[in-house]
């Protein structure tokens, strides 16, 4: 999107792959438990009201020289107070600096696991993994209703780490708690929606880098080409790059089907006014199963009967008439 909607993703590399049943492994970077306790210790909600970019006169000048104008008629979003299964996530630059960027958008998503956020591929990988991210649902100037969760898993499709595909643009996190909790069990969460049509109703929910409170805009979903999605709306600028696509919206908790996230061509668009998804099919399906089974702890296999029963002697027969006691 403008200014590629996202900070540059800086950080170290860690890479491994996910091994599924189908497909190649996802691309996956795991953060040290160590790390995540300092990206929690470091996003304080004053450094997050700090890290509002200055990212929006630059892509104001950008659009008021632009010769491409938008369709007349379109909508424009509104400022809201957020829902829960929505949030801002932020992250620390590895340039030796103590440069900040309030950089993209995510959502929960319902999984078995109960600890995946979706966002754009671009938002968390670049040249290399983005670091020290927290994810914070329904933030609003400064103020964290649910908590900040530190991001301990990235998983991203092969295909964006090799050619920046934007088919692929699409990523999914795993998040982690001080408490313990599982995220989607405090936010609830969004239903993935694979394979559906470019056509729909949706409601599109995000956060612009310098806002303090999160855009919401209910539009029309429409084929771009072959892999991509686009709508219209005025005003999702820099910092919405992954912003959820819902479909069936519920504006009181936030839930819905997402079946896209503001990313792919042009990482999400170059105007304002047009923005671009990557279509969720058998690709987005597969990633999202990858990591269902990396999130989810496989469960030690029981011991076998056989190799656990304490086999006991049988009773000696009692010489008298009367039954034997049953032994237990």
């Amino acid at each position: 999107m403008i200014a590629a909607r996202a900070a540059g993703a800086a950080g170290t590399a860690g890479a491994s792959g996910a091994l599924s049943r189908h497909g190649e492994p996802a691309v996956v970077h795991q953060v040290s438990a160590a790390a995540q306790q300092g990206t929690l210790a470091y996003w304080t909600p004053a450094r997050m009201v700090a890290a509002q970019s200055k990212a929006w006169a630059r892509a104001a000048s950008n659009q008021a020289s632009s010769v491409v104008k938008p369709p007349k008629g379109i909508p424009t979003a509104v400022h809201f107070s957020g829902v829960p299964t929505t949030g801002a996530l932020f992250s620390v630059t590895a340039s030796g600096t103590t440069a900040q960027s309030h950089f993209c958008s995510a959502s929960v998503v319902n999984s078995t696991a109960g600890d995946l956020i979706l966002t754009a591929a671009h938002c968390v990988y670049s040249t290399k993994f983005a670091t020290s991210i927290e994810y914070v649902p329904r933030y609003n100037n400064g103020h964290l209703p649910y908590g900040g969760w530190a991001v301990k898993t990235i998983m991203v499709a092969p295909g964006w780490i090799k050619s920046h595909d934007p088919d692929l643009d699409f990523a999914f996190l795993m998040v982690s708690s001080p408490t313990g909790r599982k995220i989607q069990s405090v936010t609830g969460g969004l239903t993935l929606g694979f394979t559906r049509w470019y056509r729909e109703t949706i409601e599109v929910v995000g956060y612009n880098d310098p806002d303090a409170e999160p855009i919401r805009c209910l539009t029309k979903s429409f084929p771009f080409r072959v892999g991509q999605m686009e709508f219209y709306c005025h005003g999702f600028w820099t910092g919405t790059s992954g912003s959820p696509w819902i479909i069936g919206y519920n504006a009181k908790t936030g839930t819905g089907t997402v079946f896209g996230v503001i990313g792919g061509y042009e990482k999400g668009g170059q105007y304002e006014w047009a923005s671009y998804s990557a279509y969720f099919g058998s690709q987005a399906r597969l990633l999202f199963g990858q990591a269902e089974a990396a999130a989810t702890p496989t469960p030690s296999p029981s011991p076998s009967p056989s190799a656990t029963a304490t086999h006991s002697p049988a009773p000696p027969k009692s010489p008298s008439p009367a039954p034997s006691p049953v032994a237990s």
